[in-house]
């Protein structure tokens, strides 16, 4: 992908974020993982919507399923519609040579294939798992029950409404690290340990799966690699100091890393791109309980 389409496309995750309202979430739960019907005379809630949390891109409801809490997640439409074009390619049975609108990497697949593979016991790795879809009723047909797929409105009215993928994860249960005012060492060499495991699993799954691979190498401007994309937005820095400041950074990164080949000699593989203290979960043993939100996943 080149370096405008790549622009373009963030540009358009912010015009294509699902709006989605309580009520709308409800129903993706009950249309699509409610199989047996949903009461609304019962005691207790087959389904239930308890809040929308923030997220930069996508919407995310936190939500119970038969007393079970979840994460219900609706990708952006950029996502969606690589994810549609690529499937649809293999619905149609439309040769990928053929395709003009070939994707870099489907971000939606990756995740299908790293809570699955992150569930293995040997890794010791504990993240949402994908609940199966129950009703294939959505609007568009998907060869797996890990997404289903409706037209829900977006940000930018003017873009919308937009054929939207829709996940529904088992919830990671814990306190996220960042909200713990005290915890011992042990809990960050667990950390560490933990990450460990995670660069095995990813490893594991890079030389077993060459398709999630290469999902994988997509475009991302928050990698690293991708430094220099940012020199056009410098002239938007308002002091001048912090502009050359971060000029400098640049022309350092382009001497040494680019032109010096420095960046050839690091290693590369899948990383999770956002092991930080808000997405690593502890329990109450203050250890590591889970890792959340693979959203910056990608090889580099």
């Amino acid at each position: 992908m080149s370096t405008d389409s790549a622009t373009q496309d963030e540009v358009r995750r912010k015009l294509l974020k699902p709006k989605v309202t309580e009520e709308e979430a409800l129903s993706l739960l009950v249309d699509f993982y409610i199989a047996d019907g949903f009461d609304l005379d019962a005691s207790v809630p087959r389904a239930e919507v308890l809040q929308e949390l923030v997220s930069y891109d996508d919407a995310n409801f936190v939500v119970k399923v038969d007393g079970e809490k979840a994460l219900l997640k609706i990708y952006n439409g950029v996502e969606s519609e690589k994810y549609i074009a690529k499937h649809a390619r293999k619905w149609t049975k439309l040769d990928e040579a053929d395709a003009s609108n070939k994707d870099d990497g489907c971000i939606i697949d990756l995740h299908t294939a790293i809570y699955e593979h992150l569930s293995a016991p040997k890794y010791n790795v504990t993240t949402g798992k994908t609940i199966p879809v129950k009703n294939s009723t959505s609007d568009c047909d998907t060869e797996n029950d890990s997404v289903c797929i409706r037209e829900l409105s977006v940000i930018s009215a003017g873009h919308g409404p937009q054929q939207l993928v829709v996940r529904l994860q088992s919830w990671v249960h814990g306190t996220p690290l960042c909200d713990v005012k005290w915890f011992p060492i042990e809990t960050l060499l667990d950390a560490g340990a933990c990450l460990g495991r995670m660069c095995s699993a990813f490893d594991d799954l890079a030389t077993s799966d060459p398709d999630i691979l290469q999902e994988s190498k997509r475009y991302f401007a928050w990698d690293g690699r991708n430094l220099l994309d940012a020199r056009p937005f410098i002239v938007h820095i308002d002091d001048i100091d912090k502009r050359k400041l971060v000029t400098s950074v640049l022309d350092e990164f382009q001497k040494t890393i680019v032109e010096g080949k420095e960046g050839e000699k690091l290693r590369m593989g899948i990383i999770h791109g956002d092991f930080n203290d808000g997405n690593l979960i502890i329990g109450n043993d203050m250890m590591i309980s889970g890792v959340i939100d693979f959203g910056d996943s990608l090889y580099r």
